[in-house]
């Protein structure tokens, strides 16, 4: 078993361009031991995924990233969570019919703008595509293809980053109904990449507090945008306030090619050691029930 894991991952159930068992597959070529997939707002690739990661011999963990209704750009990841709860499968489809009604919002906004961008566009970029499963990088691509914009960065600031023309907001949890559901369901729920909400300690210490407080347990603290120097401010955070260290790469195959699968804090692997740790305290609090 190596020490190296990744718990942020993305497949074609999502924004990424890799099916599930491929991304199980290519996080074992990669030499990962331990593995979460961690789709938005969707766990309908977490059975696919365990499935490969089994037969391939490596620990498969059920993940997904929610998008929390934050003044800033706020995501929260569920780790080892039950897929199969009920309820919360249902609290997730109201996030995908969200995002489906959106992404129809925003292909008006397109042609309000004077792009030609249909839904055909956006489906015919992955297998087994819905509305309700594509976002904005697929309507970057499209965007691209048909010569709008020179590439995806250019399409993101010109339309499709928040306050931007083809923008529209979608339905989003509170950040303590993320937390809640997670936890209904037996998982861990960590602050994903705390570099988007911000760079100062200071400010971050308010915000990692504040979710401690309503019940977060864990923060990305390894992460592919991250400095060493960043990622140390990160645990050092972790460990004031009494929050569990995650990582991953937020590996999104194509869709972002720079960031290869398990590589964070520009060459370093997430360790073991954070796994272990939370399966310690998910053993916690089931001895608590």
């Amino acid at each position: 078993m190596t020490n190296k894991i990744d718990f942020h991952m993305h497949s074609t159930v999502s924004d990424g361009t890799m099916t599930p068992a491929e991304l199980a597959r290519h996080a074992a070529a990669a030499g990962i031991s331990a593995a979460a997939i961690t789709d938005h707002d969707t766990t309908a690739g977490v059975g696919e995924f365990l499935a490969a990661c089994a037969d391939l011999g490596i620990e498969g963990v059920a993940g997904v990233e929610i998008s929390a209704d934050h003044e800033k750009r706020m995501h929260i990841l569920g780790l080892f969570v039950d897929y199969e709860n009920a309820d919360f499968a249902s609290a997730l489809s109201a996030l995908a019919d969200s995002r489906g009604e959106r992404n129809r919002r925003m292909l008006e906004l397109c042609r309000e703008h004077n792009l030609d961008i249909s839904e055909e566009d956006l489906l015919c970029q992955k297998d087994g595509a819905k509305m309700s499963n594509v976002g904005r990088p697929h309507f970057a691509n499209a965007m691209v293809k048909k010569g709008y914009v020179k590439d995806k960065n250019e399409a993101f600031d010109k339309y499709l980053k928040r306050g931007k023309p083809c923008y529209t907001k979608r339905l989003a949890y509170s950040p303590k109904k993320c937390i809640d559901m997670i936890h209904a369901a037996g998982g861990l729920a960590v602050l994903a990449h705390p570099i988007s909400i911000s760079r100062e300690r200071d400010e971050l210490f308010a915000v990692l507090s504040e979710l401690k407080s309503l019940g977060l347990d864990g923060a990305e603290a390894y992460y592919s945008e991250y400095t060493k120097d960043f990622s140390d401010m990160c645990m050092s955070l972790c460990g004031e306030i009494g929050l569990l260290p995650s990582g991953g790469s937020d590996f999104h195959g194509a869709n972002k090619p720079n960031i290869p699968i398990g590589i964070v804090n520009g060459g370093e692997a997430v360790p073991r050691a954070f796994a272990e740790n939370m399966k310690r305290r998910l053993d916690y609090i089931e001895s608590l029930k």
